[in-house]
């Protein structure tokens, strides 16, 4: 006899879009549940996330109804998960104790079943877990055999269950098999057949993987028939059970102890350890360690139990990383983590003006946070005296504006010919453009396209009125390293979402240079939910494209950003010049293929001057939102 378990997962992101989590839910899961409930009395062992729960109670409330009738009269177990579907490695040790504790409450009372075993999120496990998922009164939890064999287990050792521990608190696991994980549902039936008759009691086989392999990631039809016919005709010397009854009928092995690690391509894609993907990407840094000074604030204030659930949901994983699915790479999932801890923000709001300077993103440089009453701006003098996030706290629209991504040399982009950014996309950089350079120079990042080293200049900066001063010495390098002085003021209004930036270059030489200059200037507004509905710019009030075009101006001072019903960003300089205009297009990979996706639209607004000794050239750029 061999025991079977079949663990089959469900999750959709916070800020999934509206039309994928729509056909998702009519392709994928109301197939499954008229399917489960065909063959209620075969224990099957089910996980629904946190996010995808939360979804189902707002925009799917029958279906949630039935699910949980379902789930009361079948054989089947409910196993528990983190409240957002979070990476717990990521999280201080309180937070990863409440979200195991309520993502266990949320089963409680969506589905009326208490779990007993635990669903860790990508299977990311941490030594130091078993403390928090006792804690919480979970009894056993899942990972997969990759984390057994790097722990020096045998093959037959990963089919049985042992005891790991924590700070003497235990708990029990239990290992996906990775080979029927890749069997199930892709091949035949008697290919999952004969892999199973492979093992014998007490050893068991897990399948525990996603549940839109059945139904989105290939043809629902398909994919629905392929799972009756199995569900219809396992054999009598394969038992079907859940977790629970297994540890039941079967006792632990022993003792283990577990290394990090997760399935086998997620070893992969972080190198080993799931962190490393806060330093492959800069914006999952950026939206972790916001999260981090978000907590801070949040302990610091008396604030409602809705800050503090903003500020968990804020902690799904999807965007903190990128492997086989967009990930990071999806704006509108970068987009949910910034509006929640924005949202909790706000809620602890004091209307004052403040200024902090302190090392946000940890990399040893302090960064300057400007916190106004309807806008914050966070800079960074020693990245060309950047402006990395700029948020809007208006309530209904809170968002990051500047969700941009920088894009990063995928390995399977190796080869194509695709060059990466070589800084970071964001707001008012500096450049000198070499006279050949044209727009596709610059948004595809032709090498040496700027003769200057201001871009990474590392700026001193000192305190002004309502703002910030940046000043930095640099050299144009195309006519021998000629000195230029750049000062650079950003200011905030006090009563409107307004962002005033006052940029002076001067020549500091003896002798008259040529040069092209230019201000650079990265955005990314909320995107619309709808795939009918497409985001677009207007040049001067004349020329309007849509994101995704480029256009080229030979003297222009106003670009207004539109993006269905979010409020305009109008960007404009009191002095006309040459403007282009281009969407930052990432390539990368997704479950159906390389795509380009949208990352921001950036702006280059140049000039080309002649300085005499002495002479600046000053410009003021005005950024503002215009809500009603």
């Amino acid at each position: 006899m061999t025991y079977f378990i079949f663990v089959i997962h469900f999750h959709q992101p916070v800020g999934q879009l509206k039309y994928v989590l729509e056909r998702v839910q009519k392709k994928c899961y109301e197939m499954l549940l008229r399917v489960f409930k065909d063959f209620k009395n075969i224990p099957l062992t089910l996980h629904f996330s946190g996010p995808l729960l939360l979804e189902w109670e707002e925009k799917f409330p029958e279906y949630l109804k039935e699910l949980r009738c379902l789930i009361k009269g079948s054989s089947f177990e409910v196993i528990g998960g983190t409240y957002s579907e979070s990476i717990l490695t990521l999280l201080p040790y309180k937070d990863r104790l409440w979200q195991v504790i309520e993502g266990r409450e949320l089963v409680v009372e969506m589905l009326g079943v208490e779990p007993k075993g635990l669903w860790l999120p990508e299977r990311v496990w941490d030594p130091t877990l078993p403390s928090v998922i006792a804690e919480a009164g979970y009894e056993y939890v899942i990972v997969d055999d990759e984390v057994g064999y790097r722990a020096k287990l045998w093959k037959g050792d990963v089919h049985r269950a042992w005891n790991t521990e924590y700070d003497g608190k235990i708990v029990k696991v239990l290992f996906i098999d990775a080979t029927i994980r890749e069997l199930l549902p892709w091949r035949s039936h008697s290919e999952v057949l004969n892999y199973l008759k492979q093992f014998k009691e007490p050893e068991y086989v897990l399948w525990g993987s996603d549940a839109e392999k059945f139904g989105e990631w290939w043809d629902s039809k398909s994919a629905e028939s392929w799972l009756r016919y199995f569900l219809s005709n396992i054999p009598d010397w394969v038992k079907v059970v859940t977790p629970s009854r297994y540890l039941i009928e079967n006792k632990v092995s022993g003792l283990v102890y577990l290394p990090p690690g997760s399935y086998n391509k997620m070893m992969e894609w972080s190198g080993g350890f799931f962190p490393t993907f806060l330093r492959k990407y800069i914006e999952s840094n950026n939206m972790h360690k916001k999260m981090l000074y978000v907590r801070k604030k949040l302990e610091r204030a008396n604030v409602s139990e809705t800050a503090w659930k903003y500020y968990y949901l804020a902690q799904c994983n999807d965007a903190y990383w990128h492997g086989l699915f967009g990930g990071i790479y999806i704006p509108s999932l970068r987009g949910a983590i910034y509006s929640n801890l924005i949202k909790a923000e706000r809620l602890i709001q004091d209307e004052e003006y403040k200024v902090l300077e302190f090392d946000f993103d940890l990399d040893g440089w302090r960064e300057v946070i400007i916190e106004a009453p309807f806008l914050n701006l966070y800079l960074k003098p020693s990245d060309g005296g950047t402006l990395f996030e700029l948020d809007l706290k208006v309530e209904g629209y809170e968002a990051n504006l500047l969700n941009t991504l920088t894009r990063v040399l995928e390995p399977y982009l190796e080869g194509t010919g695709f060059k990466p950014d070589w800084y970071r996309r964001v707001a008012f950089r500096e450049h000198v453009w070499k006279p050949w350079v044209r727009l596709e120079d610059w948004i595809w990042n032709t090498p040496f396209a700027d003769s200057s080293d201001f871009a990474l200049g590392k700026y001193l900066y000192g305190y002004v009125s309502r703002g910030l001063r940046l000043t930095y010495l640099g050299r144009n390098w195309d006519n021998g390293g000629k000195r230029i002085f750049i000062e650079k003021v950003f200011k905030v209004e006090p009563d409107k979402p307004v962002v005033r930036v006052y940029l002076s270059w001067r020549n500091m030489e003896k002798e008259k240079v040529f040069l092209k200059l230019s201000e650079e200037i990265h955005l990314l507004p909320p995107l619309p939910n709808s795939s009918s509905v497409t985001p677009y710019y207007i040049v001067d009030g004349e020329y309007s494209k849509s994101f995704y075009e480029s256009h080229v101006s030979p003297w222009s001072k106003r670009v207004e950003l539109k993006s269905g019903d979010y409020p305009s960003i109008v960007v404009e300089q009191d002095k006309r010049g040459e403007l282009w205009v281009a969407p930052v297009l990432s390539l990368n990979r997704t479950e159906k293929g390389i795509f380009r996706t949208l990352q921001g639209l950036g702006l280059s607004f140049n000039h080309s001057v002649s300085l005499n000794p002495g002479e600046s050239f000053d410009v003021t750029f005005t950024l503002s939102v215009e809500v009603v």
